[in-house]
């Protein structure tokens, strides 16, 4: 017992000053006060401020991305009048010949005849049974336009077709096609485009494999079926137009159409996801003060979600915000939308059908933006918002824009302490 004493008046000099540095660093990274007032810490220089004001100087809701035909996967969907999303996989070469033995013979019988689909589950959602419908959407005319080919998805051009209860729409599906029809492409050496419709009475989405995202839908069929050491053709998509332009017939491979869509938002809205995907553009002015003279210890955008009730306003979706590194001579904004830096450095997870005030943290995008101002690099000071399910999911978060009321427009939350504070010259 008088050892354990001796102990205690010997260390209690020692936990008294641990108590004091602990105290002292607690008060360090309080970083809440009033706008614009400083914290001040018993002991230390550090003033912390605090301010949150509009920092955003334009913003605008950028569509096409990603572009047509390079979507990473083959998203369809079918809700009725409100929702129809569609998609084409060409074959511009079929063969007309198959090797049997040391021999090459012409085709001129076809079976099991299919087309193999990978299914994304991610993106996926099936109640109750769906109809996977195939159609010849070849023609002579433009078939560049979307109106050209949304009109050949009609009975006379069926090519094929297969039922799925929600339990069979798994890993893969294999859509039957009509063994005659397309031995007579296969014949006449024609080119097949499938163009892909889904149905079912109570909605429905899939979220097929596209060459983009690596899982290439594949036609598959048997020209010997009575040889059974025979091995079934597999055949990938090309496509041979534009004829001279590798880029553009690259994209048309495999593409999805929209037939229907939940109209845009009007009036002072950004959007966020949705279909066809969107993303909000958002460009900054800080002051001097805080970039060129500060250490920026926090920063948050603040936002105002408006509902979004169209579909399915109680799932959710999943915000991430994106640095732009486009320079200031960038002046389309839809170049500057798809120059990000790769990396998302928050997330925000909303139901599109909730309101009310959403926070992202940006301190590393504003850390950047004043690095950029030391090091003289003129990079546009904007954020990107996006959804992490891009072209495959309609979700779609609205918030108000900067032409918003004033209690609704965006703002940006800063705290940060003069440089000098920590002794950097």
């Amino acid at each position: 017992m008088l050892v354990l004493r001796n102990w205690l008046r010997r260390a209690r000099p020692l936990l008294l000053g641990a108590a004091l540095v602990t105290g002292i660093v607690a008060c360090g990274e309080e970083l809440e006060s009033g706008a614009a007032c400083p914290i001040l810490c018993a002991g230390q220089n550090l003033a912390v401020f605090d301010t949150t004001f509009e920092a955003v100087i334009f913003d605008s809701t950028v569509y096409g991305i990603p572009g047509f035909g390079t979507e990473g996967s083959l998203y369809l969907a079918h809700r009725g009048d409100t929702l129809d999303v569609r998609g084409v996989v060409r074959f511009d070469t079929i063969p007309s010949t198959y090797l049997s033995g040391l021999v090459d013979s012409a085709i001129t019988r076809v079976d099991n005849a299919y087309l193999a689909l990978r299914v994304n589950a991610t993106g996926t959602r099936v109640r109750g049974s769906v109809r996977i419908d195939l159609f010849d959407v070849d023609t002579t005319e433009a078939d560049t336009v979307k109106a050209v080919v949304q009109s050949l998805f009609r009975p006379d051009r069926l090519m094929g077709g297969s039922t799925f209860d929600s339990a069979q729409v798994k890993d893969s599906l294999r859509v039957t096609l009509n063994n005659a029809r397309l031995l007579a492409k296969v014949t006449a050496k024609q080119r097949l485009r499938l163009g892909i419709r889904i149905t079912a009475a109570s909605g429905a989405e899939i979220d097929l494999g596209s060459i983009e995202g690596g899982a290439t839908p594949i036609l598959r069929f048997d020209p010997l079926p009575e040889d059974t050491a025979n091995v079934p053709l597999s055949v990938f998509p090309s496509s041979s137009t534009p004829p001279n332009d590798v880029v553009v017939s690259g994209d048309f491979l495999d593409y999805t159409i929209m037939v229907a869509a939940p109209p845009a938002p009007a009036g002072t809205v950004l959007s966020v996801g949705g279909l066809p995907n969107k993303r909000a553009y958002l460009r900054f002015s800080i002051p001097s003060r805080i970039l060129d003279s500060s250490t920026v210890l926090r920063a948050s955008l603040q936002f105002t979600q408006q509902p979004n009730r169209s579909i399915d306003r109680n799932d959710s979706l999943t915000i991430v915000p994106e640095i732009s590194v486009a320079n200031e001579d960038v002046t389309d904004i839809t170049r500057a939308t798809l120059l990000l830096a790769g990396f998302a450095f928050d997330s925000l997870r909303v139901a599109p059908g909730d309101s009310g005030v959403r926070v992202l943290e940006v301190a590393t995008a504003v850390r950047q933006w004043a690095a950029a101002t030391v090091d003289s690099i003129r990079q546009q000071r904007v954020l990107v918002l996006r959804s992490t399910r891009e072209g495959t999911s309609p979700f779609e978060l609205h918030l108000s824009s900067r032409e918003a009321p004033a209690a609704l427009r965006p703002r940006l939350r800063v705290s940060y302490a003069l440089r000098t504070s920590f002794g950097i010259p």
